[in-house]
């Protein structure tokens, strides 16, 4: 078995069908591959569609658990996965067909730890055509701190690349659970261990912008819970780096600056869900305060390559002056609540 397909749902029938199809037509031999579904507990029709696909294919796997949350989903995958390599996908997402092969062939032959490639952001949910599959030269093999170094701005899912089976269970790293954005740790510690690690420029994987994500629910008592998870991210980012520049880690200087860069950017998009919501100032004032005792706040280092536009400048300006967003927030909140003002970056 040369790969694992973990594939966790929950409540997903609007998008796993479009998922599995995309995982069936690749061009690997059904032998060589598993699709491991595990059901977190759905309530809706998502568990039919999984069946449906089991029953016309013999590498498709179904698993049923009562809701455990995404962290501890994937790492039921881990245990239950055969492959040489695995691989984790959101039920929402999807993939090129016939690309796979092409990624695997590559960390095969190079025996690699991991091995990353592209995703498309969109809102579309036909994008099954690769123009880059092929793509493979001009590509160097690198540790992983170097790679961390070489890409700052990589992302922090686990959906944009492989990981060698043996090389994960031999360092013990799993997804966190129960937390916002689990894999995000879980990203630096595997890139942070990982000797042969290798980046391809193909758009393989489609990272769908759905109006039902976790990141677009605007219920107050979601955004609350969002913005207490982004606090949560920022301390465990913390945590590593002082673990990072505690081990005289490799590169550690830039390694941190990666991670202080990915914090600042998750606090800018926080203030956006503070807006959004009906927090009073003295709460905010509060969380504030907790982001200034990590010297987190205000914002230091977030404008630059990727954050270059006018539009951020300015709001950056006014996040980083507390007393100005105060004055702000309420006009921004009617503004908002009367659809005059789009909040969603």
């Amino acid at each position: 078995m040369k790969l694992s397909i973990v594939v966790p749902f929950y409540n997903a029938e609007l998008h796993l069908e479009r998922c599995l199809r995309s995982l069936v037509n690749q061009n690997i031999d059904i032998n060589d591959y598993e699709i491991i579904l595990i059901d977190d507990g759905s309530s809706d029709d998502g568990i039919k569609i999984a069946e449906n696909f089991k029953n016309h294919r013999k590498n498709v796997f179904i698993y049923s658990q009562y809701n455990k949350g995404l962290g501890a989903t994937r790492n039921r995958g881990i245990e239950l996965a055969k492959g040489e390599y695995i691989y984790f996908i959101d039920a929402d997402d999807y993939l090129a067909f016939n690309t796979l092969d092409t990624i695997l062939k590559q960390a095969e032959t190079l025996n690699l730890e991991l091995l990353g490639f592209n995703t498309i952001p969109t809102e579309k949910t036909d994008l099954f055509t690769s123009k880059t599959k092929d793509k493979i030269s001009g590509t160097d093999i690198l540790e992983g701190v170097d790679f961390l170094v070489k890409n700052k701005y990589h992302r922090l899912e686990a959906w944009w690349y492989i990981i060698k089976r043996e090389y994960l269970l031999k360092t013990g790293f799993k997804f966190e659970e129960g937390k916002f954005m689990e894999d995000a740790v879980f990203t630096f510690n595997i890139f942070l261990k990982a000797k042969r690690t290798l980046f391809l420029p193909i758009d393989v994987h489609r990272y769908v912008k759905t109006s039902d994500s976790i990141m677009n629910n605007n219920k107050q008592e979601h955004l609350l819970k969002v913005i207490e998870d982004y606090i949560s991210l920022v301390y465990r980012f913390n945590t590593l780096t002082n673990e990072i520049t505690k081990n005289n880690v490799i590169n550690a200087t830039e390694i941190v600056k990666s991670i202080k860069y990915k914090s600042t950017v998750s606090i800018y998009f926080m203030f956006f869900k503070i807006i959004k919501s009906k927090m009073p100032i003295k709460e905010i004032n509060k969380t504030l305060n907790r982001l200034r005792k990590i010297n987190m706040y205000p914002l230091k280092g977030f404008i630059g390559e990727q954050y270059f536009h006018k539009k951020f400048r300015i709001t950056a300006f006014i996040f980083n002056h507390k007393y100005i967003f105060y004055v702000f927030i309420y006009p921004l909140r009617l503004l908002y609540k009367f659809k005059l003002i789009n909040l969603n970056l």
